[in-house]
């Protein structure tokens, strides 16, 4: 009972957030594909690495000023401080010189793609199959396929156009998985909402005892007859 209710809990945090992420791996992976075979892949790949330095950049942006708004600070605040410039400073080298990146894109992509696409299995196996969701088994299909692409990139030394291409199709495979578990769960969602309105509260139940009047008993002593 308490493992249905977490399963349950689980469904319900499933927001907006997790299917814009599907989302945008789809649209990603949807632009390495065409603009690969449209013989653009590098210009595409060059293009997506400034993206990350760029968000790098943002990030340790805003843990400088964060520590700067804050009035007492830590240790641990400094730490973040320090951290942040330093992503923030790989954020700026990555901008100028993105060709170093480029030569370890496919470990990058490949690892990241492997542990969203084992996010997804376990998803889907571990919280919405006992919470009663139907087909969850194509997203564990999904997930393992994009697990298998994963190892591909990052293992196989392909040519860059390939690379781009076995890219491009396995953020669309992970993505189609992530988006499948997230209507997996609003299904999950809307038919427990069903049967709970079809349940509907119980009433108690009143236990009707009859009453067993005591009866009258006569009462005791002489009976005074009135002159």
């Amino acid at each position: 009972m308490a493992k249905n209710s977490k399963n349950k809990s689980v469904i319900e945090k499933y927001s907006a957030n997790t299917v814009l992420v599907d989302l945008v791996m789809l649209i990603l992976g949807l632009v390495f594909l065409i603009n690969t075979i449209a013989g653009k892949g590098d210009q595409v790949a060059s293009v997506f690495v400034r993206v990350i330095g760029g968000i790098l950049i943002g990030a340790g942006l805003l843990s400088i000023i964060t520590f700067l708004i804050k009035k007492e600070k830590e240790l641990f605040d400094w730490f973040v401080m320090i951290f942040g410039t330093a992503i923030g400073i790989f954020g700026v080298v990555v901008v100028i010189r993105p060709e170093p990146i480029l030569n370890i894109i496919n470990w990058i992509m490949g690892m990241l793609i492997i542990i969203y696409a084992f996010a997804v299995v376990i998803v889907a196996v571990g919280i919405l199959r006992p919470a009663g969701a139907d087909i969850w088994g194509f997203s564990v299909i999904a997930g393992l396929a994009a697990m298998v692409l994963g190892f591909l990139i990052v293992f196989l030394n392909l040519a860059t156009k390939t690379l781009m291409i076995l890219i491009g199709i396995t953020l669309i495979v992970a993505a189609v998985g992530g988006l499948a578990n997230a209507l997996l769960a609003a299904s999950a969602r809307k038919s427990a909402k069903k049967v709970l309105k079809a349940s509907g509260p119980e009433p108690a139940k009143k236990e009707e005892k009859d009453e067993v009047k005591p009866e009258s008993e006569p009462v005791s002593g002489e009976e005074t007859t009135g002159v």
